[in-house]
């Protein structure tokens, strides 16, 4: 390990960025769907050793930056995929999500070394305050102009359900934070003034830590399968509507006949409550009462079809990307407008500028572009499907924020409608799949997910998946509502103060242990 260390610190600068981006890329593999997580330490390791050589700031920040490209790089690529859908007009787009998006990404992992550098501490109180600063920096990365809180590193363990449990108590950040670390621990075993035995004790108190979560995550995950809400008889629908052809005039209509011969199949159970996709209904439901009466003839007795649908207020003409409750009456009995709405895909930051200065006119796709509404913020987030409780409504990639599942409502289940068939068959639909099912876990209650394309799931409030259609098949399946687990999670309740309590606990430690370094070699702190 020492011997590799020296190999880093005697390349020159720009070999040492270019491995900076490559072990960052890495990183895209041990996140879903592939999950390899012992890349993770080589990965980590490494960043850090380049670190280590940095003797200035703009050195120390230029490594956590080409680290950062390359990983968002490889665990982004799949954003390009969907400005394949229609070439001719989004081509000139393309560099946008491939390249430019990941370079202001990775400005988040560039300040993270570059605190770390900053701190000017050594060995072990390194490690902890860099992977405080790792954690933090991807926090805001989640939150600052919207948020983008995709491929956060806790979601790397999404393929052993056991130790993801976890985030029941201290959430995919808690869990992104404990990776990070011990990822980061074997850096110690390179450099030539910390011990073998020094290095030793906290890499395997970092391991029990892990042995240990592992094991409530068994005890903690039932033996046997959740219960279900009496008379909740789900039919998902998973149309597997190619998005080139989605919005094609001429075929509206037989998509939405599609949808209704598949809800409408007389194998498997009898179903109460029909769930479709995002825009399954590729028409202005909400204003077209001959439609609303025309599909209600197909509800079951009792219940109702939930889809997606786009919404217009002819009068104001605002449209909203919703979701929408269809009774048996043919009476729409409950509405959800999307609230965290996708930039460049339904609506156009800085719209006025665009204008202003004439980038709108330059690439015809932004000129072209019209905006959703976004609803207020006193908007309902609850939605109520008769016969069954409350559900926690969310479209699309809403549900990979954490902080924004509480509710002021109190709700038994969450609902979520995509379409991820803008991404083909990559690895984004997987990621997006993998931080649903973490969402169940950290609220401990089921989600039903119906996508266009797939992955459309059941899913019960331990993460578990009973019953699933995988990526770009066509059908349907059937299956119960799971109760939510008796009592509220540790997570719900408390939400991000536990993984931001344990950001600031990692950086009091990193201090201490840094100052106790200065002390005993007779440093000034």
């Amino acid at each position: 390990m020492t011997a590799l260390n020296s190999w880093v610190s005697n390349l020159s600068g720009f070999k040492k960025y270019l491995l900076a981006f490559v072990l960052g890329t890495l990183i895209a593999a041990a996140l879903p769907p592939l999950n390899l997580i012992f890349l993770l330490p080589v990965s980590f390791t490494g960043l850090l050793w380049i670190l280590g050589t940095s003797t200035t700031r703009r050195q120390a920040f230029l490594a956590g930056w080409w680290f950062g490209w390359g990983q968002f790089i490889a665990g982004l690529y799949w954003i390009g995929v969907a400005f394949t859908v229609d070439a001719k007009t989004h081509a000139l787009l393309m560099p946008l999500p491939v390249l430019v998006l990941p370079a202001i990404l990775a400005i988040f992992s560039g300040c993270a070394t570059l605190v770390t550098h900053m701190s000017k501490s050594h060995s072990l109180a390194r490690i902890f305050i860099f992977s405080g600063a790792w954690m933090a920096l991807e926090y805001v990365r989640g939150v600052i102009f919207t948020g983008f809180p995709w491929n956060v590193i806790g979601y790397s363990w999404s393929g052993i359900l056991p130790v993801l449990q976890s985030t029941a108590f201290i959430g995919v950040y808690g869990l992104t934070l404990l990776t990070i670390f011990g990822s980061s621990l074997p850096s110690l075993f390179g450099e030539a003034n910390t011990s073998r035995k020094t290095a030793a004790f906290p890499l395997a108190t970092t391991a029990v830590i892990f042995a240990i979560l592992y094991a409530v995550g068994i005890a903690r995950i039932p033996s046997s399968a959740t219960e279900n809400f009496d008379d909740a008889t789900l039919r998902i629908v998973q149309p597997n509507i190619p998005q080139s052809d989605k919005w094609k005039p001429d075929l509206l209509l037989e998509h939405l006949r599609k949808i209704v011969r598949l809800s409408l199949s007389q194998e498997g159970a009898t179903p109460r409550y029909f769930i479709w996709p995002e825009t399954a209904v590729p028409y202005y439901l909400t204003t077209t009462k001959q439609l609303q009466k025309e599909l209600a003839q197909i509800i079951p007795t009792g219940g109702a079809i939930v889809t997606g649908a786009p919404r217009r207020d002819p009068v104001v003409q605002q449209y909203w990307n919703s979701l929408q409750v269809l009774g048996e009456a043919g009476d729409i009995l409950d509405v959800y407008d999307k609230q965290h709405l996708v930039p460049y895909g339904e609506y156009m930051p800085l719209r006025s500028i665009m204008v202003a200065t004439g980038l709108s006119k330059i690439i015809p796709a932004l000129d072209q572009m019209s905006d959703f509404a976004t609803p207020d913020s006193s908007a309902k987030k609850v939605i109520f499907v008769p016969g069954l409780p409350p559900a926690r409504a969310l479209i699309c990639y809403e549900i990979v924020f954490p902080w924004e599942i509480a509710s002021e409502t109190a709700f038994s289940w969450i609902l979520n409608i995509t379409n991820d068939g803008w991404f083909g068959t990559t690895s984004g639909p997987y990621q997006h799949f993998a931080m649903t099912r973490t969402r169940a876990i950290e609220q401990g209650v089921a989600v039903v997910r119906a996508a266009n394309t797939g992955i459309s799931a059941i899913i019960d409030p331990y993460g578990r998946v009973p019953a699933e259609l995988a990526l770009n098949d066509t059908g349907y399946l059937d299956g119960g509502l799971p109760l939510p687990i008796p009592e509220r999670t540790l997570y719900a309740r408390h939400g991000e103060a536990i993984p931001i309590g344990l950001v600031f606990a990692f950086f009091a430690i990193g201090i201490v242990l840094h100052r106790r370094l200065r002390k005993n070699t007779g440093l000034p702190s």
